[in-house]
C-alpha cells in the first residue's frame, strides 16, 4: 500500500492534535473490529469454498458451512457469497476512508509541532495499535517495520479480497454455468472499481477524487503501478482465462490467440486441456498453475450413493448438465440420468455407465421436426467411452459423432436415431444393440466389433468399416452400405433385405443363410461361392445408383461436420459419384458373378428350403458359442419379418426348448414379441 503522507490543507485552521487523539482512537478501535470481522469472513469463505470438490459440483451437493453446520444449495451459495463479500468490503473500506481522514489530519497537526521530518512527537505513542493508523501517524520506525505495516494494509484491503473473489469464480468454473460465472466477473470488477474510487482516499486527505488520484499516482509510481498490474492481471484471468468453454469471451480469446476454430475443438488438446492460455497449464490435465481446472475431474470415484436402487429410478440426476471435457474415467455412474446433457469431449474411459440415460428429453419432437435442439438431445461429440460399460444404455438420438468407444460394452444398448458419423467402435460389444431409425454412421469404425443380433435397419453406413466384425444374426435391412468395408466379416444368418451394396468391399465375407432379397448390388466384389450357403438373393438386382441416389449421397457427405471424416467419406464415394467410371464396372467379371448369384435362385424354390433354413438357423443360434442369446435374438427378429422363408413356429419352439441355452438369454421383450407373432401365425392357420 502506498505510504500515507498528509497533504497540505490550505485555508483551513490547524487542528488541535490533543483533542483529535481520542476521536482517532475510538474510530480506530471500531475499524479494527470491522477489519477483524472482514478477515474472519474471508477465512470462513475460503474454507467453505475450498471444501467444495469437483465431485460435489457434479452431484450438486449443498455447501456445508463450517461451525454453523448449515447446508446451502450449491448454486445459491456461489451466487450470493461473492455479493456479501463485496458489500462487507465496501463497508470496511468506507469506514477506513473516514478513519484515514481523521488520522491524516492528526498527523498533519503533529508535523507542525515537530522540529524535523522525523515523527518523534510523544503523542504518537498514544495512538491505537491498529496497524492502519500506526502506518499513517505512528512514531518513527525502521523501513522493515514500516513496510510491514503498509504491506498489511495493501494485502488485506486490496489483494486478498480480489484474489478470493477470483478463487470463488475459478472453483465454481467447472460447473459450466455461464450466468453465474458472469455474476462472479461483475462482482469482481465492481470490487476493483470500488477500490479505485474509495481507495485513493485511504492515502490522501484531499476531498477531490481527481486530485487524490493524481497525487497518489505521481507520489508513489512504483507502488501504484504494482497495484494496477495486480488488479489488471486478476481482471484478465477472470475475463479471458477462467472462461466456460464456448462462451462469448472464450470464443473471443480463441480468436485473439489463434486457437483452432474448427468443428473439432473437442479434439484440440490445447483447448481441451483446460484454461485457454496453454502456457499457463503446468499439469497434464490443464490445471492453471497446477491448482485450478475449468473442467470437472472426477476419476476413480463411486458417484452412486444407493447401489440397491430400483429399476427405472435414476441414481444420479444430471439432466441437461454441461459436462463438456469432464474427466470421469473409471467412475461409477450406472443408471445415471444424463438426458439432454452435453458431454462433448468428455472422458469416460473404463467408467460404469450401465443402464444410463443419455438421450433426447423429447423423442417425439425429434421424430416430428428432426430438431435436436428443441428435442433437447444429449450430445457426446468426440467423447471417449473406451472400455466403458454401457450395457442397456438408453441413448435415443444421442450425438456420438467422432466419439471413441473402443472395447466399450453396449450389449442391448438402445441407440435409434443416433448420430455416429466418424465414431470408433473397434472391438466394441454391440450384441443385441438397437441401431434403428436410420442412424447416421458414415465413416464409423466397427473393426472387429461384436454386433451379433444387433439391429441396423435403415442405417446410413457409407464408408463404415466392418472388417472382421461379427454380424451374425444382425439386421441390415434397407441399410445403405455405399463404399462400406465388410472385409472378412461374418454375416451368418443376417438379414439384408433391400440393402444397398454399392461399392462395398465384400472380400472374404461370409454370407451363410443371409436374406439378401430385393437388394441392390453395384461395383462390389462378390463373395466366394462357399460363403453363400443357404443365402437367398431373390429379387436382388445389379444396377448403378440413380441420379437421385447420387444426389442424396452428395448431400449426406455435405452434412458431415468433421472435416477429416467428410474428406475420407467423400474420397471413398468419389468412384461411385463418377457415373462414367462407375458404368465401366458393368462389363467386369465381378458384375457377371453377381448376376449369376442372383439368377441362381432355384435352390430357394425347393420344397425343402423352409425346413432346411429353419434347421440351419436353429442349429446356429443354439450353439454353445452363442449362449448369450445374441444370435438367437437376431434370428427371432428375422423370423418376425414379413415374408420370412423359414418356419416361425419352429424358431419359437426351439428358443423355448430347454436344450437351447441361448433361448434363456433372449431379452423378454423379444420373446414376448415372438410369442405374439406365433399366436397370429397359428390363428391364421
Amino acid at each position: 500500500m502506498s505510504e500515507l503522507l498528509p497533504a497540505s490543507v490550505e485555508a483551513e485552521p490547524p487542528v488541535n492534535p490533543y483533542s483529535l487523539l481520542e476521536a482517532v482512537n475510538e474510530s480506530s478501535n471500531t475499524a479494527h473490529s470491522a477489519w477483524l470481522i472482514f478477515l474472519a469472513l474471508m477465512t470462513y469463505l475460503t474454507i467453505a469454498v475450498a471444501g467444495v470438490t469437483h465431485a460435489d459440483l457434479l452431484r450438486e451437493t449443498p455447501v456445508s458451512l463450517p461451525i454453523l453446520q448449515v447446508s446451502i444449495q450449491l448454486t445459491q451459495f456461489f451466487q450470493f457469497a461473492p455479493v456479501i463479500l463485496v458489500l462487507l468490503h465496501l463497508g470496511l473500506v468506507s469506514q477506513l476512508a473516514l478513519l484515514a481522514r481523521k488520522t491524516l489530519e492528526f498527523d498533519h497537526a503533529l508535523r507542525m509541532l515537530e522540529a524535523s521530518d522525523r515523527r518523534t512527537h510523544p503523542l504518537r505513542l498514544e495512538l491505537d495499535n491498529f496497524f492502519f493508523v500506526q502506518a499513517m501517524a505512528g512514531p518513527e520506525r525502521s523501513n522493515v517495520m514500516s513496510g510491514f505495516l503498509h504491506g498489511m494494509s495493501w494485502l488485506t484491503l486490496v489483494l486478498l479480497p480480489v484474489v478470493l473473489l477470483l478463487y470463488i469464480q475459478v472453483c465454481f468454473l467447472p460447473y459450466h454455468d455461464v450466468t453465474t460465472t458472469w455474476s462472479h466477473r461483475v462482482v469482481l470488477l465492481a470490487d476493483i472499481v470500488m477500490l479505485a474510487l474509495i481507495g485513493v482516499f485511504l492515502m490522501r486527505a484531499e476531498t477531490s477524487f481527481t486530485r487524490a488520484f493524481s497525487r497518489t499516482s505521481t507520489a508513489h509510481p512504483i507502488r501504484f503501478s504494482a497495484t494496477v498490474l495486480v488488479v489488471g492481471f486478476i481482471s484478465l484471468v477472470s475475463l479471458f482465462i477462467a472462461t466456460v468453454p464456448g462462451e462469448a469471451l472464450d470464443r473471443m480469446g480463441r480468436d485473439m490467440l489463434g486457437v483452432a476454430r474448427s468443428g473439432d475443438l473437442e479434439r484440440d488438446q490445447r483447448y481441451q486441456g483446460g484454461f485457454l492460455l496453454p502456457f499457463l497449464a503446468s499439469k497434464h490435465d490443464g490445471a492453471l498453475f497446477g491448482l485450478f481446472a475449468r473442467n470437472l475431474i472426477v476419476t476413480d470415484t463411486d458417484l452412486v450413493v444407493d447401489k440397491e436402487v430400483s429399476e427405472g429410478e435414476p441414481t444420479l440426476k444430471l439432466r441437461g448438465r454441461d459436462l463438456r471435457f469432464a474427466r470421469l474415467d473409471r467412475s461409477d455412474l450406472h443408471q445415471a440420468d444424463l438426458t439432454g446433457a452435453d458431454v462433448s469431449g468428455a472422458s469416460f474411459v473404463g467408467s460404469d455407465l450401465r443402464d444410463v440415460w443419455l438421450q433426447c428429453a423429447d423423442v417425439s419432437e425429434l421424430l416430428l421436426s428432426e430438431d435436436r435442439v428443441r428435442a433437447q438431445c444429449a450430445t457426446a461429440r468426440n467423447a471417449d467411452f473406451s472400455r466403458a460399460r454401457l450395457d442397456r444404455a438408453q441413448m435415443v438420438g444421442v450425438d456420438l459423432r467422432g466419439a471413441r468407444l473402443e472395447e466399450a460394452k453396449l450389449v442391448e444398448a438402445s441407440l435409434p436415431y443416433a448420430l455416429l458419423t466418424g465414431a470408433n467402435f473397434s472391438s466394441a460389444h454391440l450384441e443385441m444393440a438397437d441401431l434403428t431409425g436410420g442412424v447416421q454412421a458414415q465413416g464409423a469404425n466397427f473393426l472387429i466389433a461384436s454386433l451379433q443380433g444387433a439391429d441396423l435397419t435403415g442405417a446410413q453406413l457409407q464408408f463404415a468399416d466392418f472388417s472382421s466384425a461379427g454380424l451374425q444374426g444382425a439386421g441390415l435391412d434397407y441399410a445403405n452400405l455405399h463404399a462400406a468395408v465388410l472385409r472378412d466379416a461374418d454375416l451368418e444368418a443376417a438379414s439384408m433385405r433391400q440393402a444397398k451394396l454399392i461399392g462395398t468391399d465384400m472380400s472374404g465375407v461370409r454370407l451363410a443363410a443371409v436374406d439378401m432379397r430385393g437388394g441392390v448390388v453395384w461395383a462390389a466384389g462378390p463373395p466366394a461361392a462357399a460363403a453363400l450357403a443357404m443365402t437367398d438373393a431373390t429379387g436382388a438386382i445389379v444396377a448403378p445408383p440413380a441420379e437421385a441416389e447420387i444426389a442424396a449421397m452428395r448431400r449426406s457427405v455435405e452434412r458431415i461436420v468433421s472435416e477429416r471424416t467428410r474428406k475420407l467419406v467423400e474420397e471413398a464415394l468419389t468412384p461411385l459419384l463418377d457415373t462414367a467410371a462407375s458404368a465401366r464396372w458393368a462389363g467386369t467379371p465381378d458384375a457377371q458373378r453377381w448376376k449369376a448369384i442372383i439368377a441362381d435362385a432355384s435352390r430357394t424354390e425347393q420344397p425343402t428350403y423352409a425346413n432346411d433354413l429353419t434347421a440351419y438357423l436353429t442349429t446356429a443360434m443354439c450353439r454353445p458359442r452363442w449362449t448369450h442369446g445374441a444370435l438367437a435374438t437376431g434370428v427371432a427378429r428375422r423370423a418376425q419379418s414379413s415374408g420370412f422363408r423359414g418356419d416361425l413356429i419352429g424358431i419359437y419352439e426351439r428358443i423355448k426348448s430347454p436344450d437351447c441355452a441361448a433361448g434363456k438369454s433372449v431379452p423378454d421383450k423379444m420373446v414376448r414379441s415372438l410369442a405374439a407373432a406365433v399366436d397370429i401365425a397359428r390363428s391364421g392357420n
